[in-house]
């Protein structure tokens, strides 16, 4: 499963504003007339998105009155800065500046530019001047401050930011509270650094609400307050408020590029990766160079293991910003992850160079490299982090989380207890804190290889079926890949979904019930407290193990698509036929993923279909393998990717197959495969369409007989059946026995009461088609309906056999082997349709008794043992499985299962 995600550092937000029209008639510097209508007009447009305009209502202001010029300049520099014209904007404020040089908003705003380019020295130089000429200009403040940071100069920039803090304070204090928006913005920005370098928690509540309530209530259309509201809601991992937050700057303003990305990096977290690159995407179409959505976009390729693209869409921000610890954070990481030593070094000496304490570097380093699994590196670089910039939460935090990853759950406590001290609003943090305190109830069973943990109030007979089976199952998983983890695996039950959620992401949303971190398994119990139903715990036990095997043996550099279908294969479950329905269709339409694409059908699905197609693929990928070069090349092609080579490196040397040969090869075993479900490709080739669109295709092209069925079948869905009836009619003359069209037709005429004239429209259409399903199933539901199950159930099997996935022919033959006591059919039915669903009880419960009756007990202690695999309490299954075992003399067995029931 995907690895929980960081949050993206906001610790150098962009003041994206112009300034107010002062309010203040005691302000020196402003002008005495504002004819300004024209000026607050400009700001408004810009504001709200309205760029282009803005541009041009502030060159009119400037040419109505002259004293507006430099504020308009600033104004329509930040117009080019929000779609990434950094020169153009730097040009305007270089005119502004030559042409006012007294003015210190100008250098403010010139400075804040320059900083985010990187030119440091340019921004400080501009900072300190605007300072000069006007001790409290607080834009001017607080880029100094950040310079100061940045360069690692802590102490100064300490102060830096505390003299903005204890300047809104006096300002209070003297009953002369600051009324500008956009300098109570700038005090928010600098009141949150202050609060997080000194873990001044309660003033994040303060700054949210007074400071950033007070700019949006002087200024509703201020978009950045509700961004910087968002952000520090979202470095506390609170995603409701902070969705929330962002939605109101939208609003405000759609293409506010900064807000889009809030909304990516929130969608990131949650694992939802397609909606975090569509937020980069449009947050990039607005602003091609905007460093955080390029960054925000390089994360998904990076999760994806594109690292040519992420080094591409870096490359552009740091060509931005040459010096942004952020970008430069991922570009090392990925440097080190593809072993460009050489380039990892450079980029390290260049940070040091600039930054005499790189902590943010090594914080994004050491996240990046964490989710990439390099656990190693990553610690060992949040530690540097940690002692470079104490005052960083982040650090802190992420090694707490890592150490609880890693199973090292004494030292995540006192991590984490020591993190939720300085940062109690930190969410992920806060809740596993809780997941660590509901764990000290648990008890633990220790077998030769798992250290399992369990709730003992709810899951005590659960733990024993479970320990058995780890061990079983290490055996098996051993043989397979020659190789076996060294040392205990910590396995952990969770009574309630939350936990087991809190425990995995440290977030309570988290939609599947089993993970693998790499070093620890955790599990919801099947009677977990939040699921809907219960689940076979034994395919998800075989699925994560598979997963621990295959990253220790491959030091974490097993790709996604191996490990996956590896997984997936020890499942032992027959390939759901949804995953076939997408693979068929994507054959058919030459569309496969292949060893380049298919990681990215995990990370970033185009649809929830090729999420499938992926697993599908990657399952095939691992039987293709083994069917050409035996069982023995899983374990060859693990120890060759754990060299850090590349796919094609691995096949050669593992298997002696080129790339090329071996993608062509396995293409050529899925249309094998697919052999076996050749029915229904004209259903898979026809274009999908929405009613909207059948119409007008039908309009076009009224003899098409095809478009006429399909148009037919959907007003009959509608309820229209003379629409239905006149476009059957029409498409059964021009083409008879269309099956659609024949399928609507009978339907109407039973729904006129004329079923014996259904019949036989049905019966004459099936003897042109004999093959077509919508036929076989139509007709063979009459014979139902009449009880005649023989002619049904030929039909049935006909259809089962010619048209697997165009049909529930499983479902309507259960009923009529049911009917007619026919017990072998019966349970090749069962096993066909438990063999798709590894959650279906019902079906195990009674193929065990079907399979116990006619003295079958093998396969009846297999079933039995499957159906306890989703519920250890079923009494139907445990007495079925006791018999079992006593009719085959395994009496120790036997012994055993009662003992485990206390029986």
């Amino acid at each position: 499963m995907p690895r929980p995600v960081r949050l993206l550092f906001f610790a150098a937000l962009t003041l994206a504003c112009s300034p107010t029209v002062p309010a203040d008639a005691k302000n020196a510097d402003a002008p005495k007339k504002w004819s300004a209508g024209d000026l607050a007009e400009a700001r408004k447009r810009l504001l709200a998105g309205n760029y282009e305009e803005a541009r041009e209502a502030f060159a009119e202001a400037a040419k109505k009155d002259a004293k507006l010029a430099p504020l308009a300049a600033i104004g329509t520099a930040q117009t080019f800065r929000e779609v990434g014209e950094f020169e153009k904007a730097l040009d305007t404020l270089n005119a502004a500046a030559k042409a006012t040089p007294e003015n210190p908003d100008v250098l403010a705003a010139r400075a804040d530019l320059l900083y985010e380019l990187g030119r440091w020295d340019d921004a400080e130089k501009d900072a300190d001047a605007a300072i000069a000429k006007k001790e409290n200009q607080l834009r001017a403040r607080w880029t100094k401050a950040r310079v100061l940071r940045e360069r690692g100069s802590l102490d100064d920039a300490d102060k830096a930011f505390r003299w903005v803090v204890r300047h809104y304070t006096a300002r209070s204090n003297a009953d002369d509270d600051i009324a500008d928006p956009d300098e109570l913005l700038v005090v928010a920005l600098a009141g949150a650094e202050n609060a997080r370098w000194h873990s001044l928690s309660k003033q994040f509540s303060f700054i949210l609400n007074e400071v950033i309530g007070d700019a949006l209530k002087a200024d509703p259309d201020l978009w950045p307050a509700e961004f910087v509201a968002g952000s520090m809601l979202l470095e506390k991992y609170n995603r409701p408020d902070a969705g929330d937050a962002f939605d109101k700057a939208l609003k405000i303003n759609p293409k506010a590029a900064d807000a889009l990305v809030g909304k990516g990096q929130s969608a990131f977290i949650k694992y939802e990766f397609t909606d975090a690159e569509s937020f980069a995407d449009q947050a990039l179409k607005v602003n091609p160079k905007h460093p955080s959505a390029l960054r925000l976009k390089a994360d998904v390729q990076i999760m994806g293991g594109d690292f040519p693209a992420a080094e591409k869409l870096l490359t552009t921000a740091r060509a931005v910003n040459p010096r942004d610890s952020h970008t430069l954070g991922r570009l090392a990481a990925i440097y080190l992850l593809q072993r460009r030593d050489k380039d990892f070094d450079a980029v390290v000496k260049d940070v040091e160079a600039f930054d005499a304490k790189p902590g943010v570097f090594y914080f994004e380093l050491g996240h990046a490299l964490e989710e990439r699994k390099r656990y190693a590196d990553a610690e060992k670089y949040l530690r540097k982090a940690a002692e470079l910039r104490p005052m960083l939460a982040g650090p802190r935090n992420g090694l707490g989380l890592l150490q609880l990853r890693m199973g090292d759950e004494k030292g995540a406590r006192a991590s984490l207890d020591k993190a939720f001290e300085t940062d109690p609003f930190n969410v992920r943090v806060s809740n596993s804190i809780k997941v660590l305190k509901h764990l000290d109830k648990y008890e633990t069973i220790a077998t030769p290889h798992y250290e399992l943990r369990f709730d003992p109030a709810t899951d005590k007979l659960l733990a024993k079926f479970v320990a058995d089976y780890l061990e079983e199952t290490h055996v098996e998983l051993k043989r397979q890949f020659g190789y076996e983890p060294p040392g205990r695996v910590l396995i952990e039950v969770f009574s309630t979904h939350e936990m087991f959620s809190g425990r995995t992401v440290g977030l309570p949303d988290l939609h599947t019930i089993g993970a693998c971190t790499g070093k620890v398994i955790a599990m919801a119990s099947p009677t977990a407290k939040g699921l809907r139903k219960p689940f076979n715990w034994g395919r998800v036990i075989r699925h994560e193990l598979t997963h621990i095997f295959n990253l220790a043996q491959t030091d974490f550099l097993c790709p996604h698509w191996l490990t996956e279908g590896l997984a997936v294969r020890n499942e032992q479950m027959a390939r759901p036929p949804q995953w076939v329905q997408v693979l068929r269709e994507r054959a058919n339409a030459n569309t496969l993923l292949d060893l380049d694409t298919i990681t990215l059908g995990f990370v970033r699905p185009r649809s929830p279909d090729e999420w499938q197609l992926a697993y599908c693929q990657s399952q095939l990928y691992v039987e293709y393998m083994v069917k050409n070069h035996g069982e023995e090349s899983v374990g060859k092609v693990l120890d060759q990717y754990k060299t850090g080579v590349d796919d094609a490196t691995v096949l050669k040397r593992a298997l002696g197959v080129e790339k090329a040969a071996f993608e062509k090869g396995y293409k050529d075993y899925v249309a094998e495969v697919l052999k076996g479900y050749r029915s229904g490709k004209k259903q898979a080739a026809e274009k999908p369409m929405t009613f909207e669109e059948l119409i007008e295709a039908q309009k076009k092209d009224p003899d098409d007989a095809d478009l006429a069925a399909r148009l037919a079948d959907q007003y009959f869905r509608r309820q229209k059946a003379n629409d239905a009836r006149k476009l059957a009619d029409a498409a059964l003359k021009a083409k008879p026995g269309h099956p659609v069209a024949t399928v609507v037709k009978a339907r109407l005429l039973q729904r006129g009461g004329d079923d014996d004239g259904a019949k036989d429209l049905l019966q004459a259409a099936l003897k042109d088609n004999p093959d077509d399903p919508r036929l076989l199933m139509a007709v063979a539901k009459f014979h139902l309906d009449a009880k005649d199950f023989e002619a049904a159930a030929k039909l049935l099997e006909h259809g089962r056999a010619v048209a697997p996935l165009d049909g529930d022919w499983l479902e309507q033959l259960a009923r009529v082997y049911k009917e007619t006591k026919d017990a072998d059919r019966l349970m090749s039915v069962l096993a066909e349709v438990v063999s798709h669903d590894p959650d279906e009880l019902d079906g195990r419960v009674r193929l065990a008794k079907a399979a116990l009756e006619a003295k079958k007990h093998a396969e009846a202690e297999r079933y039995a043992l499957d159906a306890l695999h989703i519920d250890v309490a079923n009494a139907d299954a445990k007495a079925v499985l006791l018999e079992a075992l006593k009719a085959q003399k395994k009496d120790a067995d036997a012994a055993k299962l009662q003992k485990r029931y206390g029986d």
